[in-house]
């Protein structure tokens, strides 16, 4: 049963406390468990004892696991373990404790651990999702999920057209070792052929057509084909584009659905065909609905294009969902301009500006606004502020960040501000962790609030004056410095990432190491220093920044995709007219990461323009993709 906690540390535990969270980062769980029983009683106790659990997991017992989950029954360091322990269970065939920890709790947020439990023989399967329902609903390279259709394959419970639907799902998402593993649940006349449909496409196809002609094939071969055709949209879309023009033994739908694959993958080499093939989609079966991103794809490829029917088209195909979604409210909006409805996309446009968001920013731009800020609190950029009453509301969380474990941080902060009411207590609660230096808390906090009221609270800047001499030295704007830390790390000073990107500017050791022998100013530089990082970071964006002419948003590019990459896609490309051309060439940025890194980035530049400048800004400038403001 869960027990009283202590809300306060002395400093021998806070001494353990330190020791153990440390050694954890390393994976080394015994200082936890060694400092488990001074701090069990407290309010870490439940991430002591997950520290010295989780790093062995592999050799845990369920009655490990059930003396943690007696003393801590609920809270996000549990969640995170039974999660964990869920996965090793089914991993180890542990149908009886995976049970008796499944029906322990609620239904586990993953879709791979709802897998598992439906394979679990131990478990009603009136507990369990349909297994065809929750095998579509996974990812395609899902191992879980994939496992547990093999099951429910051998026992008959998932139909052949369902298998054949989910392989094309399999090759659209181009998960095709995930698809042939699938080949001994085929008829035996195409079992054999999956993995030519693979690795020879093209030469499969021709194979057919000798045997059978162009229009008329068995059901399994015409199966097969659509397989081929798909594998062959991701490498050579012209090719399948051709067969499907040549081939008249394929359906309406499936034409469609390659068509449009071919045009997906030949966008995102910036192939000028891809909008043709766009069009011949459309036009092969009207009907037919692609997956969400296909469709917006081709509005990017309309837009690159300045194809504004076509965009307009594309964005009445999305289901309702979709086409909620800012982005595509924009350039729906912008097409109507463009195609002279002036009136109906003005409403959409000042339904959508906003000074916090990338779309917002842009339906500003679009509506001649410029970016106006009330006056803050200059103290608001330091976070410094009153100081605050001793009791903090979530104290765990801002425990976890001054440890620097910042991902569990967080997540215990998310858990939190869940049970809060509104804006005004979150705004509270964001001001705590800012009084605490959790910058990234705080932030985080800031943008939960709905309608982007209070949001400039969250452009903090703690470092300015360490951030000021860097942008002086570099000849990088103050605004873009910080917009770009903002994103980075949210001002974490210690945050690593999963590739070992380090720091305040992520950056990483292979990077700096560089920078330090080949930039006098650098050659001193501590990547694990606030100043030290700053002045790598710095430096390296402003080498980026002179490499693409001045601007801020290839740089940016450069700095999250390496250099090669918007070089690559600059070399491709061909710029349309107007101001568009900045925002039409980062839609078109192949990246989903990086594609949004640059959005945020140059939203949060505007915004710290704003602040610091303490005048209105011009949105269009810093989204030009040559010399900027």
């Amino acid at each position: 049963m869960a027990v009283a906690t202590a809300d306060t540390l002395d400093t021998v535990q806070e001494q353990l406390l330190n020791s153990a969270a440390t050694a954890f980062a390393q994976g080394n769980y015994r200082p936890a468990a060694n400092a488990l029983p001074e701090l069990e009683n407290t309010y870490m106790g439940p991430w002591v004892g997950y520290w010295s659990l989780q790093p062995r997991l592999k050799t845990m017992t369920q009655g490990q696991y059930q003396r943690y989950a007696e003393r801590y029954p609920s809270g996000v360091a549990h969640h995170l373990l039974r999660r964990q322990w869920l996965s090793e269970l089914a991993q180890r065939k542990d149908w009886s404790d995976f049970t008796q920890v499944y029906q322990a709790g609620s239904v586990p947020d993953s879709i791979g651990l709802r897998c598992d439990a439906a394979r679990d023989p131990l478990l009603s399967t009136s507990t369990v999702i349909a297994p065809f329902f929750l095998w579509r609903s996974a990812a395609a390279n899902d191992h879980a999920c994939n496992t547990m259709a093999r099951a429910y394959l051998k026992q008959g419970q998932i139909t052949p057209p369902e298998l054949w639907q989910r392989l094309q799902q399999m090759y659209e998402a181009s998960a095709f070792n995930a698809a042939l593993r699938f080949a001994p649940f085929l008829p035996a006349a195409q079992s054999g052929q999956l993995a030519q449909t693979v690795t020879a496409p093209a030469a499969w196809i021709s194979q057919q057509i000798q045997q059978y002609g162009r229009n008329n094939w068995p059901t399994g071969q015409t199966h097969l084909l659509a397989l081929a055709l798909l594998r062959l949209a991701a490498t050579h879309p012209a090719q399948a584009a051709q067969f499907v023009r040549t081939l008249g033994v394929l359906p309406a739908a499936a034409k469609s659905l390659v068509l449009y694959n071919s045009a997906y993958h030949a966008t995102l080499s910036f192939r000028s065909e891809s909008g043709h093939w766009y069009a011949q989609a459309y036009a092969a079966d009207p009907q037919f609905r692609p997956r969400p991103q296909l469709l917006a794809w081709m509005v990017r490829t309309a837009l690159r294009d300045g194809d504004w029917s076509m965009v307009e088209q594309a964005t009445q195909q999305m289901d309702a969902a979709q086409r909620r979604q800012r982005q595509w409210q924009f350039w729906f909006a912008v097409a109507l301009l463009q195609l002279g409805h002036t009136q109906a996309a003005h409403v959409l446009l000042a339904a959508l500006e906003s000074p916090w968001t990338y779309y917002g920013q842009l339906a500003m731009a679009t509506l001649n606004r410029p970016l106006v800020l009330k006056p803050g609190d200059p103290s608001a950029l330091t976070g410094a502020g009153a100081a605050l009453d001793e009791e903090v509301p979530e104290r765990t969380a801002i425990t976890l960040y001054q440890l620097g474990l910042y991902y569990d941080a967080l997540a215990e902060w998310d858990h939190f501000l869940k049970g809060l009411d509104g804006a005004p207590e979150i705004k509270a609660a964001a001001q705590v962790a800012f009084h605490h230096a959790a910058w990234l808390l705080g932030i985080h906090a800031s943008s939960l609030i709905r309608g982007g009221k209070d949001w400039q609270q969250g452009y903090v800047l703690p470092y300015a004056q360490e951030i000021s001499a860097a942008a002086a030295q570099t000849g990088l704007r103050r605004a873009f410095l910080a917009g770009l830390i903002r994103q980075e790390s949210g001002f974490a000073f210690g945050i690593q990432s999963d590739v070992g990107a380090q720091g305040l500017m992520q950056v990483m050791p292979a990077t700096a190491q560089w920078l330090q022998t080949h930039i006098p100013a650098a050659d001193n530089a501590d990547l694990h220093s606030v100043r030290g990082n700053l002045i790598l970071g710095s430096h390296y964006l402003s080498l980026q920044r002179q490499h693409f002419g001045g601007s801020e948003l290839l740089a940016a590019a450069a700095y999250n995709a390496g250099p090669s990459a918007p070089q690559r896609w600059l070399s491709r490309w061909t710029s349309p007219a107007g101001p568009w051309a900045g925002p039409i060439f980062t839609a078109n940025i192949p990246f989903q990461q990086t594609r949004h890194y640059v959005q945020s980035v140059l939203t949060n530049t505007a915004v710290y323009a704003a602040i610091l400048d303490q005048k209105p800004q011009a949105i269009w400038p810093q989204w030009r993709l040559g010399t900027s403001p």
